[in-house]
């Protein structure tokens, strides 16, 4: 229990963080002003680090270092008292920002000591009250630092830029052209993509299950297999021989039934001719003769059977770094395709509705516990790999479908503005993503409520050998 939630909470902790970098790393390139870059929800837990910033005060820049607190009130046009120094490099630097109080009675009118005791109470506060021994200056624009944080709620993250929703502010993201708000949006997106790639590249590197393989009867490369039947068409030469579901078709005549595919080579070739088939039933082998129809009804085959292909073993298969990359590119694309196929699977009733249905941080946290018990079990990396690549890929796309909150939703809203020419009202975009995230956050409660009445069937991986 206890190393399935460690695995759980690294295994999302790297796909958000990964997925909240990419936003970031546009952002940053783009010129928006980012705030903070957190894994995890509020509250915060640590602020790791905090990158430079710079403010021009009264005509004059400063560095802002890495240590000075600035207050997100603080903004062009705000009154400050700053505290000032050359840093290492020769810089014009500030060691404290405060955001004045204007609206204060101004300290100075205080007297003597009192007044003293006041400046020193107030002095490391966000917001101190004017005073004549400190005056205050004005801000003419200012880059706030970036703060890098990991907060206690380890099922999120974010990246908080300037006036997302406001395109007024200095540097904000909602102040940018619609090509740059695009590239951020999807940025998220396209690094999960590449994280999925990394993670099918090391699947293919630490060993993939793939079947032992041999020559069938006609000559071609099939897994080593028991060839089963499964049901058995009334009225058929199947039926007439006393064929049943279940039984094991081990040969026919003098050849030996031991490949994916056999049985059907054999057939085919001894259509209208009697062969004589060995059959494995309940521990006994009998024998019995059969002629295969040559035109037999469509759907039904010369025999009349439904056939399956039983104890097909795997082997671990080692793949060198270029081959196992172009895998990586190969599988990730198969599981975009794959997820745009299921609708359509389900529609056809190709794949039913339940083998499909969406999973939420419970199901994930079940199917954890299956790749982390097998991986232990058979001291083999792939279960936990292989979970992490399909995950990324399925975060992927999901942040791209076109629903408020998400980053599709805003991407909508972009192509939305490019056609009307016009960008809808920031205050009216804002409403509509957040009932989009009221509405999102009690899907996922009924996802995960369903996850826990009735728990998504879990990998066998122990099959795979």
């Amino acid at each position: 229990m206890i190393l399935t939630g460690i695995a759980f909470i690294i295994i999302l902790s790297i796909l958000i963080f990964v997925h909240e970098l990419g936003h970031f790393i546009v952002a940053k390139r783009s010129g928006i002003t980012v705030e903070e870059f957190a894994i995890g929800f509020p509250p915060r837990a640590v602020k790791i680090w905090q990158d430079e910033g710079k403010v021009t005060l009264d005509g004059q820049e400063y560095v802002i270092g890495r240590k000075v607190q600035v207050s997100r009130q603080i903004q062009p046009g705000s009154q400050v008292v700053a505290e000032t120094t050359v840093d290492a490099k020769g810089r014009p630097a500030v060691t404290r920002l405060n955001l004045v109080e204007t609206d204060a009675k101004p300290a100075s009118t205080k007297e003597g000591s009192e007044a003293k005791l006041f400046n020193m109470l107030n002095r490391d506060s966000a917001k101190i009250r004017y005073s004549e021994d400190m005056p205050a200056a004005t801000v003419e624009a200012i880059e706030k630092p970036t703060e890098y944080s990991i907060n206690w709620i380890p099922l999120g993250g974010y990246v908080r830029m300037v006036g997302e929703e406001d395109p007024t502010a200095p540097g904000s993201f909602a102040s940018k052209s619609k090509r740059v708000r695009f590239a951020v949006l999807v940025a998220g997106s396209l690094m999960n993509l590449l994280t999925a790639v990394f993670f099918f590249t090391l699947t293919s590197m630490s060993g993939v299950p793939e079947p032992i393989t041999g020559l069938n009867a006609n000559g071609e490369e099939t897994p080593i297999a028991k060839t089963v039947v499964t049901d058995v068409v009334p009225g058929t030469p199947a039926e007439s021989a006393g064929l049943m579901a279940g039984d094991i078709v081990l040969g026919a005549d003098e050849a030996k039934f031991e490949h994916v595919g056999d049985l059907i080579y054999y057939v085919n070739e001894k259509k209208g001719q009697e062969i004589m088939l060995r059959v494995l039933r309940d521990g006994e082998t009998f024998n019995t003769s059969l002629i295969p129809r040559v035109d037999p009804p469509e759907g039904q085959g010369s025999m009349g059977v439904g056939i399956k292909y039983d104890g097909i073993q795997n082997e671990k298969t080692y793949y060198p770094l270029p081959t196992a990359l172009t895998r990586g590119f190969q599988q990730t694309a198969e599981y975009i395709g794959l997820t745009f196929y299921l609708p359509i699977a389900i529609l056809r009733d190709i794949i039913p509705a339940e083998a499909a249905r969406p999973t939420g941080p419970v199901g994930i946290y079940q199917q954890t516990g299956s790749a982390v018990d097998a991986a232990v079990e058979l001291n083999w990396w792939f279960p936990i790999l292989w979970l992490t690549a399909i995950l990324s890929t399925a975060l992927a796309v999901t942040n791209l479908l076109p629903l408020p909150a998400l980053d599709g939703g805003r991407i909508l809203f972009v192509i939305i503005e490019a056609i009307r020419g016009k960008r809808i009202a920031p205050e009216k975009e804002g409403a509509i993503h957040f009932i989009g995230l009221a509405l999102l956050l009690t899907l996922m409660l009924v996802i995960s409520y369903y996850d826990l009445s009735n728990p998504i069937p879990t990998i066998d991986w122990g099959n795979l050998f």
